[in-house]
């Protein structure tokens, strides 16, 4: 006759018994059966116009858009559009598309200039105390209203977090259709970025008492001018 086995006595072992009877009467179902990217991406409905849907999308999230007709005419349409939303301190990174632009922002006397180019601990009370961050993206996803931002050393992820006003650029030719369509264009199987940010507004969290704040955990307001003739 094999030996009476021992009740558990303690608390921690009634707890693992219990979970080891548990896991011994749960049958293991198989994975259900998930269609290829390709077949997925073929069952999407187009988008007509990538740019008139990423503009919608993004207004419906309290996002304000500016169409620019090129890299070149971007300072005309920033400086003023800074202007208008009382801005008084801009920050930018090391990115060498943004130089006319800071330039023109240089000599606005309404304006005051700053670059993000030394460590955070020496840079954090300026980043902080700056109206507005102004960064380049990566794309730009028409589905959603995303913009697909990728810090760098030359943009690092602050520069989007931590003033109260966040200016993304977006090329048109960079808007896809959906995110898997922004991730199978890319080449992420062999580059892959260690930090890819979606941003489809402004920062925003809600309570218990579903009471909205703004700008809690990022820039309370998100400003998009997006470009429609690529660099040369």
């Amino acid at each position: 006759m094999p030996p009476a086995m021992s009740m558990p006595t303690t608390p921690r072992e009634r707890i693992l018994t219990r979970l080891r009877q548990s896991r011994a009467v749960v049958p293991l179902r198989p994975a259900p059966p998930t269609e290829s990217d390709a077949d997925w991406l073929a069952r999407q409905p187009p988008i007509a116009d990538l740019a008139a849907r990423f503009v919608a999308e993004q207004q419906s999230t309290g996002g304000e858009v500016r169409r620019v007709a090129s890299w070149a005419a971007l300072p005309e349409v920033v400086v003023p559009w800074l202007a208008e939303a009382g801005v008084r301190s801009v920050i930018t990174g090391r990115e060498p598309r943004l130089e006319p632009l800071r330039e023109r922002i240089g000599a606005h006397g309404g304006l005051t200039l700053r670059r993000y180019e030394r460590p955070l601990e020496e840079q954090r009370a300026e980043l902080f105390a700056t109206d507005c961050g102004i960064t380049t993206s990566r794309g730009a996803i028409a589905e959603t209203g995303s913009i697909v931002l990728v810090p760098t050393p030359a943009e690092p992820r602050l520069l989007s977090l931590a003033p109260e006003v966040h200016l993304a650029i977006v090329e048109r030719t960079a808007l896809h259709a959906t995110l898997a369509a922004f991730i199978q264009a890319g080449s992420y199987q062999a580059e892959l970025p260690a930090n890819l940010v979606l941003v489809s507004g402004a920062s925003r969290t809600a309570d218990i008492e579903l009471v909205l704040a703004m700008g809690v955990h990022g820039p309370k307001r998100l400003l998009v001018a997006l470009i429609d003739a690529a660099a040369e």
